[in-house]
Formats: C-alpha cells, sequence, structure tokens
C-alpha cells in the first residue's frame, strides 16, 4: 500500500508556489500561464466566478487548444443526471468548458451521457450559450438505466490487464472519439466513497454492466469488487483533460443526496485522473488510499495517487 498523503504535507511542500501564485493573480494584467509557462499538472482555481474559473484552471494547464486539436472529436462526460444540488456538476462549469472546445476548433463535441435541457437552464450563462449548446452531439439512448443498442454501444470482452471486469457495454462514441473530457463532481457515494474521475466513467455503461459491477461478485456492493471493474473499464481509454467540480457538494448520502453540503469553490483540472482523485478526496476528509479507485488506479498504473509529486498551481480568486 503506498503511502499516506496528509494535507499537512501538501501545504508543507506546496505553499511556497501557492503564495506566489496567489500574488501573481492578484495582478490584474499578469498572465498566470506565462509565470508557470504551461508546466501546471493540476490547477486548482477558487473562488466564486465558476465559469471564468474554469476557464482560468484550463489556462493553467496550456489552454484548451493543448488538448483538443482543431479538427477533433471531442467525448464528453458530465455528471448532470441528478436533481438535489451538489449531486451534479454546476452547469457554469460545463458552459465555460464548451466554450473553450469550441474556441479551440473541435469539429464535434458529443455528450457521451444524455445531457437534458433543464440543467443547462439552471446556468444564468445558458441563455447566452443557449445557440452553442444546441450543436452538441447527443447519445441520446445512453439515459440511466441504458440498455444496449447495436448503433450506439459495443459489447467488449477480454479487456487488457482487467482482473474482475471479464466483458462489459459501453458507449461506441467513447471509444472512437479522438479526445475524451472527463467532468464529474467530487461528492460522496455510498459504496467508493468519491465519486470523481474513475467512479464517473460508469457513465458510459449500459445498465447490464453497471449491475455486474454492483452485484458480480456474489456479494451486493462489494467495494472491493465495484473499485476493480470501475479501474479495469477505465483501462479501455485514457482520460485526456479532467476538470472537476469541488465547488458545492454533498458529503454523505450519495450519490442522489440530500446531503450535508461543502464548499470549498474549487475547480480542480488536470490530465491525471488519479492524482485528481487522490487530492479531491482531501476535500471530503479522506486520505487518497482510503479511496479504493483511487489505490487500485494508481497501483495499475492509470496515474500517480501521490499528488504531491505533481507540479499544482492553486490560485484564489
Amino acid at each position: 500500500m503506498s503511502k499516506k498523503i496528509t494535507r499537512r504535507k501538501f501545504i508543507e511542500q506546496s505553499g511556497k508556489a501557492g503564495l506566489v501564485v496567489a500574488g501573481a493573480a492578484a495582478l490584474p494584467r499578469l498572465s498566470s500561464c506565462s509565470i508557470f509557462n504551461d508546466t501546471a499538472d493540476i490547477a486548482v482555481i477558487q473562488g466564486e466566478n465558476y465559469f471564468q474559473n474554469t476557464i482560468k484552471a484550463v489556462e493553467l494547464l496550456g489552454g484548451m487548444d493543448k488538448f483538443v486539436p482543431k479538427g477533433s472529436k471531442v467525448g464528453l462526460l458530465i455528471n448532470s443526471d441528478f436533481e438535489v444540488f451538489g449531486t451534479y456538476v454546476n452547469p457554469d462549469i460545463s458552459i465555460a468548458a464548451i466554450k473553450m472546445m469550441v474556441e479551440a476548433g473541435a469539429a464535434e463535441i458529443t455528450c457521451l451521457q444524455m445531457v437534458k435541457d433543464e440543467y443547462w437552464q439552471r446556468s444564468t450563462h445558458y441563455e447566452e450559450h443557449k445557440e452553442m449548446l444546441g450543436f452538441l452531439k447527443q447519445v441520446e439512448t445512453n439515459t440511466f438505466p441504458a440498455e444496449f443498442n447495436e448503433p450506439d454501444f459495443s459489447k467488449i470482452e477480454n479487456i487488457d490487464g482487467a482482473i474482475s471486469l471479464a466483458e462489459t457495454e459501453v458507449v461506441k462514441s467513447w471509444l472512437n472519439c479522438d479526445v475524451f473530457i472527463n467532468m464529474p463532481i467530487s461528492k460522496h457515494h455510498m459504496t467508493t466513497l468519491l465519486t470523481g474521475n474513475l467512479k464517473n466513467i460508469m457513465g458510459v455503461s449500459t445498465r447490464k454492466a453497471n449491475v455486474h459491477m454492483h452485484l458480480g461478485s456474489g456479494e451486493r456492493n462489494d467495494p472491493d469488487f465495484l473499485a476493480q471493474c470501475i479501474i479495469d473499464q477505465n483501462m479501455l481509454k485514457r482520460t485526456d483533460l479532467s476538470i472537476v467540480d469541488s465547488t458545492e457538494f454533498i458529503t454523505d448520502n450519495g450519490p442522489m443526496g440530500p446531503g450535508t453540503l461543502k464548499k470549498p469553490m474549487k475547480i480542480v483540472a488536470g490530465s491525471d485522473t488519479v492524482a485528481i482523485d487522490a487530492l479531491c478526496s482531501t476535500y471530503l476528509g479522506y486520505e487518497p488510499d482510503e479511496i479504493l479507485t483511487t489505490l487500485k488506479g494508481h497501483e495499475l498504473g492509470l496515474g500517480n495517487m501521490n499528488y504531491n509529486e505533481l507540479n499544482i498551481v492553486e490560485i484564489n480568486t
């Protein structure tokens, strides 16, 4: 088992850099990216303007065109299909991310799980960007509980390196997209403790595949089996960019809620999904190795749970 990472250790190792960035951010015309030369591995932006802070987070990583080449097909997975505040990604964050993808020159953007109109309408930026949102493609049959159909889903057997997931059914557009962007919320989950990046990948599966993950060991909601199945499925395709909503989320009674609401007001972005999940788990009060998906993802090489080894740039706006 990897050594535990404490908040104290993280603060000791990253405090000086955080102070420098915070000071730079206070200068109104100074670009944070110009200071760090696009070297941030993980960007954390804290503040109340979630739309602008999403843009700032991606800029610290080098800008959206670093991840979305002109003419590319983007697969986008947003944790949106919940009703209680604090259980879904704030739509301001999603709209800001899509705006950057369009400006980077994406040829098409496909929501890999159906996003309902009422989700977008919760955003104060909806009217301004309604036309842009109208150009999004949708995998309309991937709504919970999704059933397999030949046009939209693929049956996958013999996942290379898989331990528990012998087969699965996933959205074809996820496998075929040029760029995969994952947008989860760092809320509580009753079995995996954290939703986050790795757990969010269940959103591209059919009901049958997800039921197997929950019941396939013979024990209902076996935490170890479920976590391993999630990691096995993540091995089918890596995330190119993760933008996590750690602004306002439930810390218990997840994933549906309602639950105790926490408000760190942070947006976390990067490409190492394991490191980001490890960091976001601390916002819920967990150590990274308490989250089995994080631990297993690290052990199988999906990322580095020792997030303090990465360059984390945090700005308070």
